[in-house]
Formats: structure tokens, sequence, C-alpha cells
């Protein structure tokens, strides 16, 4: 396979994690549609533009944590490592791949690849980019938290020469290049506090502002030259900093617990993430020892009211996994999977699910024995929107009088409680990157056996291997119609056994003042992603 420069098609997730999140609503979407972003070029949009209390562009910083874009130090600094860091490749609002530093991708078995680089890139200290740079950068990468589990399928990584390196990687994935979107740093730097990098501005030696790197190959596009650092990284000096425009640009979380409450008189912009909240289940719990069970609550999900009004519009529903914006989405097989309470109340019964002793309670036979329905649901409480959506489902069900007892856990117990398997079902969260590899969700695992570490993240102890079969086809299929009958495949057997079942993906803010920022793309890697497109007005 051979990728000249700008486009690697359908690419998405690497290092799968279980997270939480957690937060009181914000300055949100309303449920019909997001509001409308200032248009110079419509009037219907017309505002004041707000005019920076200081003249110039600034960011948060925290400057006790440095800008080393490998460790990840400080969240508020890695947001703007992009300017300062170039990346192997970049993944787009859309999930698709790029680079502006690899010129060629090669592989024949997507297991040995070979990419080419342009040497041609200065670094910012005047030095040339090398495939060195670039091998070191990924193996510090390898060692780090943050990017150590996407990378985990990499067995072998050198330089072939000043513009070449390989990669051998544990299995075929021909959308393993997604996974390199990994900042360089130049070689033996990974201990500075600001490592030198090729991006488009570097650290002023005053440490208080970021100054356009002039050799750059895009320096004569960028919005301003000097971009300035303010350290507000308590809360309330934060918001107040916002509000008084000493800092123009923020970013939010509306669903996760470090949710910030900002003034009405700002723009936001949102970015789609692939953070998937969905429905697990205990597969040795009795209640769902079936697939009939299973697929009967994705029928008990209103997905659309979770991300309307729960979410206030900060999420995309989704019944597969997979986001609505990536092309392995199949919109017409996700329609089988609307919310409809009667559908699943009928399938339920068709699984011997009825009111035998006329209690107004479901009960099932198991072994000729009716046992009423009691099925135990954790949450963890870090998160509201994720225990309001529970609690949501809890009320259906018991509607339908299947008897539902939601447990609220701390992140500690609810961890506790779903390696133990203490629960029929549990409200997840993961976190994917862009090659949609759920495959260790499914990776089968011994049994649980007293004082044994539990590995993985395979909770509901899945042990179908058909799973992993389905993701190792559609991983190497090379072609763009291979691949989307490979994980159409893979979808339609994952909803049809229903181990998992997906609810929706989340949403992010970024705000600036209103009329200040225009151009802004933002993803979920790069809030700069387009920087070179923004329009940035200080008068």
């Amino acid at each position: 396979m051979r990728i000249t420069g700008k486009k690697l098609t359908a690419l998405a997730l690497a290092a799968l994690c279980l997270l939480s999140g957690c937060g009181e609503t914000a300055q949100t979407p309303g449920k019909d549609e997001l509001p409308p972003v200032y248009d110079p070029g419509n009037a219907g949009t017309e505002v004041k533009a707000w005019v920076p209390a200081d003249r110039v562009f600034s960011l948060n910083y925290d400057p006790k944590a440095g800008i080393n874009p490998l460790r990840a130090d400080s969240s508020a600094n890695m947001q703007f490592w992009s300017l300062l860091y170039d990346s192997v490749f970049t993944v787009d609002e859309a999930f698709h791949v790029s680079s502006e530093v690899v010129t060629a991708v090669k592989s024949d078995d997507y297991i040995w690849w070979v990419f080419d680089i342009d040497d041609s890139i200065p670094f910012t200290d005047g030095s040339p980019l090398t495939a060195a740079d670039i091998v070191y950068s990924i193996q510090r990468a390898q060692q780090s938290s943050y990017y150590r589990s996407r990378l985990s399928c990499i067995s072998g990584i050198s330089a072939l020469g000043s513009n070449c390196f390989a990669i051998t990687t544990a299995y075929a994935n021909s959308q393993f290049p997604a996974l390199l979107n990994i900042p360089i740093v130049k070689k033996d730097s990974y201990f500075d506090d600001i490592p030198v990098g090729s991006g488009p501005y570097r650290m002023a030696d005053s440490g208080d502002r970021l100054e356009l790197f002039r050799q750059h190959r895009h320096a004569a596009e960028m919005p301003i030259d000097t971009i300035y650092l303010k350290n507000c990284m308590d809360t309330s000096a934060k918001i107040r900093a916002f509000e008084s425009a000493s800092l123009d640009l923020v970013t939010n979380d509306p669903t996760g617990m470090y949710n910030l409450g900002y003034g009405s008189n700002n723009e936001t912009r949102y970015y789609d993430t692939s953070n998937m909240h969905y429905i697990g289940f205990n597969m040795d719990s009795k209640f769902f020892l079936t697939s009939t069970a299973r697929r009967a609550m994705s029928y008990v999900l209103d997905r659309d009211y979770v991300v309307a009004e729960l979410m206030d519009g900060c999420g995309v529903a989704s019944a597969l996994p997979v986001h609505p914006k990536s092309e392995l989405y199949d919109p017409e097989y996700a329609e089988s999977f609307v919310y409809d309470p009667e559908k699943a109340a009928m399938m339920f019964e068709n699984t011997g699910v009825s009111d035998l002793d006329n209690d107004g309670a479901l009960e099932m036979l198991i072994t000729g024995i009716p046992v009423e329905l009691d099925i135990r649901f954790i949450v963890n409480n870090d998160s509201s929107v994720k225990i309001q959506a529970a609690r949501r489902i809890c009320e259906t069900l018991n509607e339908l009088g299947i008897t539902t007892v939601l447990r609220e856990l701390s992140w500690a117990d609810y961890i506790t409680a779903l390696e133990e398997g203490d629960y029929d079902m549990y409200y997840g969260e993961l976190r994917l990157t862009p090659d949609w590899n759920l495959s260790e969700l499914f990776r089968p695992r011994e049994e649980r056996k007293e004082g044994y570490p539990f590995q993985g993240i395979n909770y509901g102890n899945v042990r179908d291997k058909h799973y992993g079969e389905l993701y190792e086809t559609y991983l190497a299929a090379g072609d763009e119609s291979g691949r989307l009958s490979a994980f159409s495949e893979l979808c339609r057997y994952v909803g049809d056994t229903s181990v998992i079942l997906p609810i929706c993906f989340e949403r992010r803010e970024v705000l600036t003042h209103r009329g200040v920022v225009s151009g802004i793309r933002a993803t979920q890697y790069d809030i700069f992603h387009n920087f070179k497109e923004w329009t940035i007005n200080l008068e």
C-alpha cells in the first residue's frame, strides 16, 4: 500500500480504557438544534464582537508542569502541544488520517510498515527532522502512560536512513497509521521540560509566550505571531480570566466531572470524541444468558433522550460500536435498535419471562422453578449523566415489571464489582482509538479465581472467540470495500449477540468570545487542528 501525503481513509481507535466522567450542566445547546456560531457572512448572527481587554491572544498554562507532549504532565499544557510539535500523523474531525511529515506509507501485509518522511522540515533550533527523531519519539511514547496502550501493538521500530523508518506490529492492521498521532520531539530530549519541536511556534526565552517560528512551512499562514500564556490553573481564576477576556479560549467537558459554567456572551463550538457510553452484561448472570434477553435490553435504551435531555446535545447517539461520523457506520442497521419498550417486553416474553404468580413483577423459569427477576445494575457515581441515564433505564425496566436495582458506586467500588462479577449489568465508557478496535473488550480470559489479579477489560467474561476473529478480519482488510464489508459483518454479530449495547459518543466544547475567533475545526486530539485557517480579531 502506498499513501502520499494527505489522506488515509477510515481510521480510528487504539488504547481502550474505562473512564469515568461527571458534572453539572453548563451553557450547552438546546435539544432541537445547536445555537448559531457568529458568522460575518450571515446577517442573522450579527453580534457585537467582544474586544479582548489586553488586545492579545492568551491561553491557559501551567508553568510548574512544563510542556513535554510525551510525558503529558499537564492537561492544560497538552491542549496546545500541536503549536510546538508536529505529529507523525493527524486525525481530523471525521476520523480521517493524514500527515505533513510522512510522505509515503508502504506495507504489503499490514504488519511490516515502511514510512518515508520529509527530511526538509526544520526543528526550531535549525537542525533537520530525521527518521531517528521520529523513532525516538515513538519509542518514548511507548513508555508513556498516556500513549502506551495504543502503541502496545508495536513489536519493533527502527530508522532505515535519515528519511525512512520501519515498524513491525504484532498483528495485521491496515489502519495502524491512525494510532501514530504522536508528537515528535528532537532525539534525546525526552527529559527536557520543553523539548525542541518542529511546530509553527516555539517557547520564548521569557517562558510566558509562544513566538512564531518563521522558518516553519506554514509561518506565513499563521493567524497571529505571538500567543501569550497565563497561569490560571485555579478553577475560579480560570473562569474569571475568561469572563474578563484575559484568557481568549477555553475547553470544557459538559458531561464530565470537571464541567465548568461560563457566561453566555461566548461562542461555543463542539467537537466529537471517541468516548463511547454503553451497557455491558455479566455473561454469567442467570438473567442474561441468552442473546434474546440481552438484545431486548437494547430497546429499553432511549439513546436520543440521553443525548438531547441528559447531555443537552453534547453527545451523538449511536447503536453501533463506531462513531456515526465514521464511514464504517451503517445508519440503516442502526435503526433496527430504536427505542421501543413494547418490543422489549415481547422479546422478554419470548424468553419465558412473564408474571407467573400475578404479583405485578415478572419471573422466569429456571429448572422449572419460577424465579423473580432481580437485576443488579451498577454505575459509577462520579458521572451525573451516567447516573441519570442509568436511572432512566431502571425506571423503564421496572415499569415493564422487571425488578432492577441500581447501585451508584464510587470508582473504586465500581471497579471492584466489575472485577468480582458482582453485577448483572453495568453502565460503562470506553475511550476508543481511531481504528475502532474493540477486540480487547471481548478477549477471553481465565475464569475468576480467588487471589487471581484481574487483567484486561473483558469484565463481562465474554468467552466467544469469534469476536476476535471478526476484528482480525476487519483490521487486516486493505481495500475500502473489504473493510466496510468486514466491519458490517462484525457489527451485525455484535448486534445479534448483544454482549454490549452502545448508547452514544461524547462531545466536548471549545469556547471563545464572540467575534474574536473564527474558522475553528477542533478535534479530540488537537484543539488547534487547522490553526492556519483561523482568523483572530483583536481590534
